[in-house]
């Protein structure tokens, strides 16, 4: 499964509903590889406490994994 472009955001400069477009255009790509992992056996459950490890890691490094 090719991964499509993220949408880019309608404006170079912070504007009003920056954060929530970013969620949107991310959220869509969350949720291929969400599929894509169910797909290889992983279970909702699993990928979601994978997502939110990933997340509490990165507000204290740089890196994601």
């Amino acid at each position: 499964m090719a991964m499509q472009p993220i949408k880019e955001p309608r404006e170079k400069d912070d504007y009003a509903e920056r954060a929530l477009d970013c969620r949107e255009a991310i959220g869509a790509k969350v949720q291929q590889v969400t599929e894509a992992a169910m797909h290889a056996g992983w279970s909702r459950d699993e990928i979601k406490a994978a997502f939110i490890d990933i997340a509490e890691r990165w507000q204290t490094t740089d890196h994601i994994v």
